[in-house]
């Protein structure tokens, strides 16, 4: 699974007239659909122009704040920070169904 990995972005597209958006995985140029969220705008923007999925692996909470543009001391904002780590685990088992 390492080597898949490397050359794998997050991306977002938001969806038109809808709510929410599509959170897709780029394989060296190639988009895959991963699913859909429901309004997340910190989540949007963290995501809007791509992340490599190694860098958000290595992403610590208080970094995961900053990028979004919040304050890493307010501790109503693990709600990001969770989200990121379910996203990274939907990714995971994704990965995984992909390998067998």
């Amino acid at each position: 699974m390492k080597e898949q990995s490397k050359n794998v972005r997050v991306l977002v597209e938001n969806r038109e007239g809808e709510a929410g958006f599509n959170i897709y995985l780029e394989f060296s140029g190639r988009r895959e659909y991963l699913m859909t969220h429901r309004r997340s705008g910190l989540l949007y923007g963290l995501l809007k122009d791509g992340a490599s999925l190694s860098d958000m692996r290595r992403w610590k909470p208080s970094e995961i704040m900053i990028r979004a543009g919040k304050n890493p001391r307010n501790s109503c904002n693990r709600k990001l920070v969770n989200t990121v780590d379910h996203l990274l685990l939907v990714i995971d088992d994704y990965m995984m169904e992909m390998a067998v």
